[in-house]
């Protein structure tokens, strides 16, 4: 044989066994469709009698959701009647609220001016108390000059007193002895003129 014919013969061994699978792939395909398909029929009859249940279930729990809602219905009008008045009573609350926050907000503000005031005049107060301290030792200090003074205005008087006592007594023992002045024509002129 040649070797175009062997390797025809052998290509067509590996055509043959390459068939054979295909053709046992195909078959094995076949027999898992027909069950597929019989099972599928099997689930759309199933399917058939739970829809055909689901309607009727269906119909009952649209009935039901009708009653209920009704009812649910006509407890949201009471319940919106009171959400109505709880936002009034809600909305005069706010208002009183706000007014007593803007109450607050002056009173607030007054006594920060108080505080600011009060701090002014304590301050003030202990300046004023400062400076009249100071007064005090300054009056204190005066007073203890003015004593001293007054010491020394009382010593001086007594001493002017007793001076001039004396001067009075020595000068009316002079004018006994003492010669009549001269008059200024004849006196002599001084040395300085």
């Amino acid at each position: 044989m040649s070797t175009a014919g062997k390797v025809l013969t052998v290509l067509i061994l590996l055509v043959m066994v390459a068939w054979i699978v295909m053709l046992s792939a195909v078959t094995q395909l076949n027999v898992n469709w027909h069950t597929r398909i019989a099972k599928q029929d099997a689930d759309f009859d199933s399917a058939k009698t739970r829809a055909t249940k689901a309607n009727t279930d269906y119909l009952d729990l649209t009935e039901q959701t009708r009653s209920e809602q009704a009812n649910k219905d006509r407890d949201l009008r009471e319940l919106q009647a009171k959400i109505a008045a709880a936002e009034a009573r809600q909305s005069s609350k706010t208002e009183d609220l706000t007014r007593v926050q803007i109450q607050l907000a002056d009173y607030l503000a007054a006594v920060g001016r108080a505080e600011v005031n009060l701090v002014t005049r304590k301050a003030e107060k202990a300046k004023t108390e400062e400076d009249l301290a100071a007064k005090r030792v300054e009056i204190a200090q005066k007073q203890d000059e003015n004593a001293r003074l007054r010491d020394q205005l009382a010593k001086l008087q007594d001493d002017f007193k007793r001076l001039l006592s004396n001067n009075s007594k020595l000068l009316d023992k002079d004018n006994g002895d003492r010669p009549a002045p001269r008059p200024a024509s004849e006196r002599r002129p001084s040395p300085a003129s």
